[in-house]
């Protein structure tokens, strides 16, 4: 029973990482694998989306817009790490 309360914490760990572009990914990938190879297509659908949709990913687009105010007010963005 531990086991299953560890791996949900990690899970809902992961998940609140996700970008809400990444959680669409994962959502469609989850259903088309699921549509072509049933629970298994579904898991790998799953991990296929959420991987082509990350930030900086084939469809997540550009990576992460971090920016700052500088003392003036003005606002820069630069490329997160």
């Amino acid at each position: 029973m531990r086991k299953i309360a560890v791996t949900c914490l990690a899970c809902l760990t992961l998940a609140a990482c996700s970008t809400p572009n990444q959680t669409l990914g994962t959502a469609g990938g989850a259903l088309t694998g699921g549509l072509i190879g049933g629970p298994a297509g579904a898991v790998v659908g799953g991990v296929g989306g959420a991987v082509l949709a990350r930030p900086g990913g084939v469809l997540g687009g550009s990576r992460y817009r971090c920016h700052y105010h500088d003392r003036y007010g003005h606002i820069h963005y630069h490329t997160c790490r």
